[in-house]
């Protein structure tokens, strides 16, 4: 009986632990040395119809979606950050704001202190004393949430909702769950949740 006692514990112990693992995020493991990277590059999501952006659709980056004040769509940018276009020094004034699949965080990063490849953000890319691109970075950038609820949401739809529509919610691109979709009052997808990782 006994025996049997102390197996069953070791089982409960052993599923305990792998429930805890499994919840447990990957996060990249980097050595602590310091890179010498001159400056980062990292297209996120800027400007808003009040305030908008200087660029035109040749000098936006790849993977940005371009978007006049009221919503219009009026380009995707084509300018690879790791080999940029030579682009006309102008400000499309049709360019109020744009969607870029990052949302938050500086644009340019400089100086990069002891950022490396491996400590350096997924999407960002990162660049040498001289200007050469050297890598694009491998780790989880950590999120920094405000808990304001964002007046363009009008609707989202979440994987544990059975994708159902959930109106009237108090919720914005960072805060929103992993893999919930936010949507603006024309139907148009804002941002789809990341995967929520700590700063600690």
């Amino acid at each position: 009986m006994a025996l049997y006692k102390v197996n069953f514990l070791a089982h409960l112990l052993f599923l305990g632990m792998f429930i805890l693992v499994s919840r447990v995020e990957h996060v990249k493991a980097c050595t602590k040395e310091c890179g010498n990277l001159g400056y980062g590059i990292c297209p996120g999501s800027e400007g808003s119809p009040d305030n908008p952006i200087c660029t035109n659709c040749c000098s936006g980056y790849k993977g940005c979606n371009y978007y006049n004040a009221n919503g219009t769509f009026i380009c995707e940018g084509t300018s690879d950050p790791k080999n940029p276009n030579t682009c006309p020094l102008y400000c499309d004034p049709q360019i109020a704001y744009s969607k870029c699949p990052r949302s938050e965080g500086k644009t340019i990063i400089y100086p990069t202190g002891c950022t490396t490849c491996c400590t350096g953000y997924k999407g960002c890319y990162y660049f040498g004393q001289e200007g050469e691109f050297v890598c694009e970075g491998e780790s989880i950038e950590p999120k920094g949430c405000t808990q304001e609820c964002d007046p363009r949401i009008a609707y989202m739809t979440c994987p544990s909702s059975g994708l159902a529509k959930l109106n009237e919610v108090c919720v914005n691109c960072c805060t929103a769950g992993e893999g919930c979709k936010l949507y603006e009052h024309d139907g148009s997808l804002l941002c789809t949740g990341e995967p929520q990782i700590s700063s600690a």
